[in-house]
């Protein structure tokens, strides 16, 4: 037989597919998995029996198209499994990316092999036993060997609620949590190859640029929860990562660090008084500047040591602080905004088929970097009219007066 594209193979296989999405939504494990070769259970067995225990909704798999098809076998074809949880928002999506090789079988078709594609990493509930709790406003899923999570979204209501006022952006009514009981879980549980960021908790989104479109996905937040009390401050961290929650649909991936972290420090009441006026009285704050902050990925990406990050952290959020003491809450959050009014054409032509936090596909930070800098230059114009340099003389001034 010939081989090439054959769009009756993939709308064949698609076929398949969306019987499978109906069997794993009903549950149907055995059904789900009737179709499966023993090597190709590895994987597929953990989705099946995890998929089960957890309230998923809207599950679909969508098979890409190429060459390489023949009518009865398909090799290597990339499968996108979508889900989102029932109750959430519904363009809160999650994916996954799975490698298979179908062959038919009699009238249907087998999965013959089945592999976790590169750029993709299996959701928690298919790398081990959980459970899940809901509060008003929070789905929270964590492993069995814990206690309730009670403590932790207890106080992520307390923490959403004290944020509903400052914040001008309409709250979703429910987000996901991901607690852990200890490192391990939360290493395990973090979604980022590298690990978490922060060893206390960390807000996760992924991207979906297309020319029509800019899509936040995967929102969710990991809890650290044996750190969340340790230091006394588990409502201000929660303040904190919830702001982050809060501002993702206005968020995008060039929205410069020191902004995110200067909002969500804002949001959290953080006021590093103390690091302040020692950085301006020992000249410590001499090479931390909007610009330099601009073109990292990430505050503490150029430091040394945790003095650099700490500083970092405390000039973003003493720029936080004079722009709204100076000029109002209601226009800092007006520049934050703008970032998110790039058209998405303007930015799916900016960017290279890599792109950071797009689908976990490897990093390309050159064109990111370079829509940091124009928008914040193009952003502090508008809305101050500064320059990023006289922002930092307003900044040091400002610190030196607390």
């Amino acid at each position: 037989m010939g081989t090439g594209s054959s769009p009756a193979v993939s709308d064949d296989i698609q076929q398949f597919l969306d019987r499978r999405a109906e069997l794993l939504s009903a549950g149907d494990i055995e059904g789900y998995l009737a179709p499966v070769a023993p090597a190709a259970l590895e994987l597929e067995g953990p989705i099946a029996t995890g998929a089960a225990t957890v309230p998923l909704a809207d599950i679909s798999f969508n098979v890409s198209r190429g060459s390489g098809e023949t009518a009865d076998s398909l090799s290597g074809r990339r499968v996108d499994l979508s889900y989102t949880y029932e109750g959430l928002p519904a363009d809160n999506t999650f994916r996954l990316s799975i490698q298979y090789d179908f062959a038919r079988d009699d009238a249907s078709w087998t999965i013959e092999a089945a592999t976790l594609r590169r750029d993709s990493r299996l959701p928690v509930w298919a790398t081990g036993a959980v459970l899940f709790e809901r509060s008003d406003h929070f789905l929270a899923l964590f492993r069995p060997d814990i206690d309730s999570p009670g403590r932790v979204m207890a106080d992520a209501e307390q923490a959403r609620a004290q944020l509903g006022e400052k914040v001008p952006f309409p709250l979703e009514n429910t987000y996901l949590l991901l607690i852990a009981g200890d490192e391990e879980q939360y290493r395990q549980m973090a979604g980022t190859t590298l690990g978490p960021t922060s060893p206390i908790a960390q807000v996760e989104t992924s991207y979906e640029v297309t020319p029509d479109n800019i899509r936040v996905l995967a929102r969710q937040m990991v809890i650290n929860r044996q750190k969340l009390y340790e230091n006394g401050q588990s409502l201000e961290t929660l303040r904190h990562e919830l702001g982050h929650f809060l501002l993702a649909n206005v968020t995008r991936p060039f929205t410069p660090a020191w902004v995110s972290e200067a909002a969500a420090m804002y949001l959290a009441g953080t006021r590093t008084v103390s690091i302040w006026r020692d950085g301006v009285a020992g000249s410590k704050f001499a090479d931390v500047t909007i610009d330099r902050l601009t073109r990292a990925s990430s505050l503490g990406e150029h430091g040394t040591n945790q003095e650099g990050t700490s500083l970092e952290y405390a000039y973003s959020a003493a720029a936080a602080w004079y722009l709204i003491e100076t000029y109002g809450a209601d226009q800092f959050w007006d520049f934050y905004a703008s970032y998110a009014q790039l058209p998405a054409d303007e930015l799916y032509d900016r960017l290279p088929e890599t792109v950071p936090g797009l689908d976990g596909r490897p990093p390309a930070d050159a064109p990111i970097e370079q829509l940091a800098v124009e928008t914040t230059i193009d952003a502090l114009d508008r809305f101050y009219d500064l320059t990023p340099n006289q922002l930092d003389v307003r900044i040091t001034g400002w610190m030196a007066r607390q």
